[in-house]
């Protein structure tokens, strides 16, 4: 068995490896008949029509008299709080969206932490709510029961929403790795086939040949023949031309004498 032969067979025996490995496929299944990309997609539509409706109802309301922009008069700070609140949750929804259709797991980040501070948020008041509900902030059973029940249900859903995308975000994460190994591995291969194409069973140098490598020196030449062989090659080929001469003035007697 020869060195290419023997580079081949271990190359074939790593991707079937590999390709045993890789037959995993990501889950890719969300809840009932959707699947991640599907799921992701429906979240990101939804909490964009959340947030614009929330928005509308806060600048047309007449049950909310804060005054501000609402009113005519100046900007005030809970306006521009709302403002905020509003451009950067429309904004990572809307990437969300793009990542989500055009399978881009890099957009899909500012979604996952912008929801993860709002639901760090979000568990925070549900502390000051059990702890200081029915003494500090002077809640009925009846608030009470009802706030901890609304912040728990959104937090939940919330909660439920960012293990989607998340999960979502890795198996982009793995098909993309998955697609890139065959790719490195092919080439690899390609690589090793023509290094063995070039060279099949190239000697190695000699010892005398490495060390003159490595002072620097040129690589030795033929020294030159010695005086009696210099001597001997030169009376050869002057007997060589003679006797081709000959032959020469043979030939032309011949013709002359009409004797072929």
């Amino acid at each position: 068995m020869s060195a290419g032969e023997l580079v081949a067979l271990i190359q074939g025996l790593l991707q079937s490896r590999n390709c045993h490995k890789m037959e995993v496929s990501p889950e890719n299944s969300c809840c009932f008949c959707l699947t991640l990309r599907s799921g992701t997609i429906l979240i990101g539509i939804g909490n964009c029509l959340l947030y614009l409706s929330m928005f509308t109802w806060y600048l047309t309301s007449s049950t909310i008299d804060t005054g501000g922009l609402r009113d005519g008069l100046d900007v005030t700070s809970l306006d521009i709080s709302i403002f905020s609140i509003f451009f950067v949750k429309t904004l990572v929804n809307i990437l969300l969206l793009v990542g989500a259709v055009k399978r881009i797991p890099s957009l899909t980040l500012p979604w996952l932490c912008a929801n993860a501070v709002s639901m760090m948020i979000a568990m925070v008041f549900i502390g000051i709510t059990i702890l200081f509900g029915t003494t500090k902030l002077n809640l009925n059973y009846n608030e009470y029961v009802t706030s901890l029940t609304i912040m728990g249900m959104v937090t939940g859903i919330n909660l439920f929403c960012w293990i989607v995308v998340f999960t979502f975000r890795n198996n982009l994460i793995m098909e993309a790795q998955i697609e890139r190994v065959p790719s490195e591995m092919e080439f690899s291969a390609v690589n090793n086939q023509q290094s063995s194409t070039l060279i099949p069973n190239a000697p190695p140098p000699s010892y005398n040949e490495i060390e003159s490598y490595k002072e620097g020196k040129p690589p030795p030449e033929d020294s030159p023949p010695e005086y009696e062989e210099a001597v001997s090659i030169s009376m050869l080929s002057s007997e060589c031309s003679n006797d081709s001469a000959k032959g020469l003035v043979l030939r032309k007697k011949s013709l002359t004498n009409n004797a072929v």
